[in-house]
């Protein structure tokens, strides 16, 4: 089969839903079942059947094997077979097409024709291997041939004779009630199959499809409503204008009811035809498919548009007070003003007030502006224009606001107090203005001098009638969790003709202070033979006023207090160390209020020893008894042993170890005629000094 004839076919029937007949559904009821559904009617003394799985693999396993109808008329379940269905033969499609001349219904069969022989008509051979997006794609395909095949067995008797889903029985005798059971000749492994069971009585249809349908003028338009019913669906209408002779369609595709998902209530059919000539009548004649595919007519009626669209909205300018006792209100009008038939101008003291209509007889259509000498010379006065046509449609301006002439400000406004309290209420009293056209006061807050005040509040009499008496005293809640320490404010006053006052002076409101500084951060450690150096950031907060440095040895161990300062430091040298000894350190800081920062991250450092031992002093040597004694003076090293290493000058003129003594005197009895000494301290632990100098001492001449 032609790709192209299939592909022709899929855009035309692309548009069908599964809502065509509202009493079928072709989704799986219940999660392991198939139903197969069933519709009979009794027509030229035959009983024709129609039937389809809601299942689209129960209906290829249909295709590949068959259907058996049953028939009982005795009301007790008591069925007889008379025939079992498959579907054409290659040789019965070919003959079909051939012999078919309306070239929409062959169509239909070559489709259905190539459904049937092409396996992408089915998920049995669904591509398990391909990507999710693949596999998608591939079922979206399947469930649209399924769709095609409804909606052509549906629709065409001949598509579904040949598919084995249709079936005419002309041995029914008029006047009986039967029973048609239609049973599928195969099982499925994964699905239970339902019979498809349907009830006829042979007597000529006298169905009537009449149904009401209810007309909605509008202006160029008619819209139309119906209850929708099961016995039709998928709707064409017709219109006739008048001083025509022939209908014309409307719509060459039929549509449906649309409802949301799950929705089980009564549905409505609805149609709208627009851009049609108001006070016209036009003649409408509305058609629905039956269940087997056939349209009738089941409406006809009448309606007649009218112009329900007011003008457009007057444009009004800005009001102006022209002179003491007139205020002057112009405006201009676009659109369409054919049918124009003039103004009403209204007048109230607030913009969404009571406007009361200022001119008792109708303004002609041509005016553009109109003189107010009733104004409320005390008070608002805002203005409305309205439009209307002829035909009673009636559109208004937007409220336009009149500032009579007053340029005169209210005084400058004055702060009594501003309190706070512990939960961050803060309370203003204002000094009441003496204006008589004060409207009320605007309560500016900003966390800065430095920074935009912003509007925080406001409170206005609404008019002049208005009997409230002007706030004084303003409420504003702050929060306390800040870095900020204070909070600013002042305020505005205002009269009716909305002239501002200059601001009032700035009043500061100190926060309780609950925030504890910033903690300080201890940024370096530099570890020295006798001293530790700390180097620091302070703490950023504003409000500190002391940092404290802390110290202990031992992990457990308590903190304890080296350094309090107040001053701008950033390091702190501790001598007051042990070599050899760990020290761990940490900082906080305190604010004003005496609130402590969290405990810096904390460091530690351990003095280290270089190896450097004090050279020895008074370094002497002499000859007794003809031998040579050394002597030298050194101090006791607290925690180390201390010898001391002799060396001595060889032939070569080469200082050499010559002895080691834990004495701090020497006697060399291998005495030569020129003898050099040098004496150097060495500590048990590695430590050694630097050497001493060198003494030379010559032996006696006797």
């Amino acid at each position: 089969m032609q790709k192209f004839k299939l592909k022709k076919f899929v855009v035309k029937y692309s548009f069908i839903l599964f809502m065509l007949f509202p009493y079928l559904t072709f989704a799986q009821s219940e999660v392991g079942k198939c139903k197969i559904f069933a519709v009979a009617r009794y027509k030229d003394a035959n009983v024709e059947i129609r039937w389809i799985p809601d299942n689209k693999t129960i209906l290829r396993l249909g295709f590949d094997n068959s259907y058996t109808i049953e028939r009982s008329d005795s009301g007790a379940n008591k069925f007889q077979q008379i025939i079992t269905l498959m579907p054409y033969t290659k040789a019965q499609w070919d003959t079909l097409i051939n012999n078919e001349k309306n070239s929409d219904t062959k169509s239909g069969i070559e489709m259905a024709m190539n459904i049937l022989y092409t396996d992408s008509a089915v998920d049995k051979n669904l591509n398990s291997n391909g990507s999710i997006a693949e596999i998608n794609e591939q079922k979206s395909k399947e469930d649209m041939m399924y769709t095609m095949v409804v909606m052509s067995v549906i629709n065409e008797r001949k598509v579904a004779m040949a598919l084995g889903l249709g079936y005419i029985d002309n041995t029914a005798i008029a006047g009986k009630t039967y029973t048609y059971r239609i049973k599928l000749n195969g099982k499925s492994n994964i699905y239970t199959i339902e019979d498809g069971i349907v009830n006829i009585k042979t007597i000529t249809s006298t169905i009537l499809y009449k149904n009401e349908v209810f007309v909605y003028p509008g202006d160029k338009r008619l819209s139309f409503a119906w209850e929708q019913k099961t016995d039709l669906s998928g709707y064409f209408v017709e219109r006739k204008a008048e001083g025509e002779a022939v209908y014309k369609p409307l719509n060459t595709v039929p549509f449906y009811p649309a409802t949301d998902q799950g929705y089980e209530g009564p549905v409505n059919g609805a149609f709208k035809d627009d851009s049609l000539e108001n006070y016209k009548t036009y003649q409408y004649r509305f058609y629905g498919n039956n269940a087997f595919g056939e349209k009738e007519l089941f409406a006809e009626v009448k309606g007649m548009p009218v112009d329900l669209t007011p003008p457009d909205k007057p444009i009004v300018k800005q009001p102006k007070h022209v002179k003491p006792k007139e205020v002057l209100l112009s405006w201009e009008q676009y659109g369409d003003i054919s049918d124009l038939n003039g103004y009403i101008i209204a007048r109230s003291n607030k913009d969404s007030g009571d406007y009361h209509i200022l001119n008792k007889i109708l303004l002609p259509a041509s005016t553009r502006s109109y003189g107010d000498t009733t104004f409320n010379k005390e008070g608002l006065n805002f203005y409305i224009v309205y439009a209307l046509d002829t035909a009673g449609n009636i559109s208004s301006s937007f409220p336009a606001y009149v500032a009579l002439i007053d340029t005169t400000p209210p005084a400058k406004p004055q702060i009594v107090s501003a309190i706070i309290d512990s939960t961050g209420l803060v309370t203003l009293t204002i000094k009441l203005g003496k204006e008589r056209d004060l409207k009320g006061y605007r309560l500016y807050k900003s966390n800065s001098t430095e920074h935009e005040f912003s509007v925080i509040q406001e409170d206005f009499k609404k008019d002049y009638d208005d009997t409230n008496k002007i706030k004084v005293v303003l409420k504003d809640t702050i929060t306390l969790q800040s870095l900020t320490p204070k909070i600013y404010y002042r305020i505005k006053a205002l009269d009716f003709n909305y002239n501002q006052s200059v601001f009032s002076d700035i009043v500061a409101v100190k926060r309780p202070d609950i925030i504890p500084p910033v903690s300080p951060v201890i940024t370096k450690v530099i570890v020295g033979e006798k001293q530790i150096e700390i180097h620091f950031v302070p703490s950023s907060s504003e409000d500190v006023k002391e940092h404290t440095i802390y110290r202990k040895t031992k992990i457990n161990a308590n903190w304890e207090i080296v350094l309090k300062f107040d001053s701008k430091i950033k390091m702190f040298i501790d001598t007051n160390v042990s070599t050899g000894v760990t020290y761990f350190y940490t900082m906080r800081a305190m604010d004003s209020s005496k609130l402590y920062s969290k405990y810096a991250h904390e460091v530690n450092g351990k003095p280290y020893d270089s190896g450097i031992r004090p050279s020895v002093k008074n370094f002497t040597g002499s000859i007794v008894d003809k031998n040579i004694v050394l002597k030298w003076d050194y101090t006791a090293l607290k925690n180390k042993k201390v010898y001391f290493i002799i060396y001595k000058k060889d032939k070569q003129g080469h200082l050499v170890q010559y002895d080691i003594t834990y004495d701090k005197t020497f006697t060399d009895k291998h005495v030569d005629p020129e003898n050099s000494y040098s004496v150097k301290a060495m500590t048990t632990d590695g430590g050694k000094s630097k050497m001493s100098e060198i003494i030379s001492i010559k032996k006696s001449q006797e």
